[in-house]
């Protein structure tokens, strides 16, 4: 049986139409994707400025993201208001800080787990980094197709691929943090079988379990592949975006695949209509 897989570009022009509701908010994925890109270009600002005074609200929203751990039931925007409310200029930057804020947050993860991942990443943005964010966005930029593996931040217990790419697609369009409900459509729509040409003489292991750091890095790669074939239109924060939202719109545990746009084109689509 030959499957036919959907084209890239004309599926996600399609698929913008489609409305997706989130934190009471309902529109279609078009403005979600519009919202999403004007962040990145505001937070960029903070870092292109030069200003030693944006250093503290870029530093707050990485730890917001890389004290997430586990995405599923963790937005972190308690979180992140416990940090602005605590943090609010370099000499804020101590451990008792870092355990209150925490602990009025309810940290679902324990504070002292928490108050390390955040000692050890004011330590490296500190000594390392010397707060120079604009230095390592550009190194982040200029190793996307690797997912920037050399990254120091990644060695830092409890920060992981996902965690750390959450934080960077705050900053730029070629990171994302994907998880099961975007590896799930990306699987219905027969888009895992675009990664084949980029295996390769790779490690990386073709699979759509993000939990799986050989899967994740694949994933990366293609999504930075996918993205190539609409020649940029769509960035891997694009897809990701695009494809999160169907999956809590339309293509979720139980897919609606009559309301989707896309169904006829799609493999999943065309089986259970055969089927029905």
């Amino acid at each position: 049986m030959q499957i036919t897989i959907p084209d890239v570009c004309e599926t996600l022009d399609q698929l913008m139409a489609v409305e997706s509701t989130f934190d009471g908010t309902t529109q279609p994925i078009r403005q979600w994707v519009s919202e999403h890109r004007t962040r990145i270009k505001e937070n960029r600002g903070l870092i292109e400025n030069g200003s030693s005074a944006n250093d503290i609200p870029v530093l707050n929203m990485f730890l917001r993201d890389l004290l997430v751990r586990a995405i599923k039931g963790e937005m972190g925007s308690r979180v992140y208001e416990e940090l602005l409310a605590t943090i609010r200029t370099k000499a804020d930057l101590i451990e008792i800080n870092y355990r209150e804020a925490l602990k009025n947050a309810n940290y679902r993860w324990g504070v002292d787990d928490g108050s390390k991942v955040i000692s050890d990443v004011v330590h490296h943005v500190q000594s390392v980094l010397q707060w120079n964010w604009s230095a390592y966005i550009e190194r982040a930029e200029n190793e996307k197709e690797s997912n920037y593996q050399s990254d120091p931040i990644l060695g830092i217990k409890n920060i992981s691929f996902k965690l750390r790419d959450l934080a960077l697609s705050n900053f730029s369009p070629h990171y994302a943090a994907f998880d099961l409900h975007v590896t799930r459509v990306l699987t219905r729509l027969g888009w895992l079988n675009y990664g084949f040409p980029i295996l390769g003489n790779t490690d990386l292991e073709m699979g759509n379990n993000p939990g799986n750091d050989k899967n994740y890095l694949f994933l990366h790669r293609l999504f930075v592949s996918l993205s190539d074939m609409t020649k940029g239109e769509y960035t891997p924060v694009d897809l990701d975006r695009t494809l999160w939202h169907l999956g809590k719109s339309i293509c979720g545990a139980k897919s609606c695949c009559g309301a989707c746009p896309v169904a006829t084109g799609c493999p999943t689509g065309r089986r259970r209509a055969t089927n029905d």
